[in-house]
């Protein structure tokens, strides 16, 4: 398992060019995912945004998608990338029964990045 660094993900994730985040994004929990980070209801954006000429995203998109690519990049600590998604997916206590994509969404950022840091940190109650 890798360390954590607060710091690291912060900076990759504010300062990442926006389309080479999106496709990383794509690549590591699909389309579908993004789309709901996002807030959008266009199925085919978050493939546009992926290209380096596609799409430019207005600044509450870009926003909703950096916190999500700051949760994907503190999730790459756990040892299962398919436990990570299904993590981003599920119902969570610490978010109150929410789904981490939908706390991205909303930009609850400091919640959706506590709840994540403590299970890489396996230190979420239980």
């Amino acid at each position: 398992m890798k360390t954590l660094n607060h710091s690291a993900v912060y900076v990759e994730a504010t300062r990442s060019d926006i389309h080479d985040l999106v496709r990383t994004l794509v690549d590591a929990i699909g389309a579908p995912r993004v789309q709901v980070i996002s807030g959008t209801t266009d199925r085919t954006a978050p493939h546009r945004w992926a290209h380096p000429e596609g799409t430019e995203l207005d600044a509450v998109t870009e926003q909703r998608l950096r916190l999500g690519y700051r949760v994907w990049l503190t999730l790459q600590s756990m040892e299962d990338p398919q436990a990570a998604v299904a993590w981003l997916q599920a119902a969570n206590p610490l978010l109150d029964d929410d789904r981490p994509l939908d706390f991205i969404a909303k930009m609850h950022a400091q919640q959706v990045v506590n709840a994540a840091e403590a299970l890489v940190t396996h230190t979420a109650k239980r």
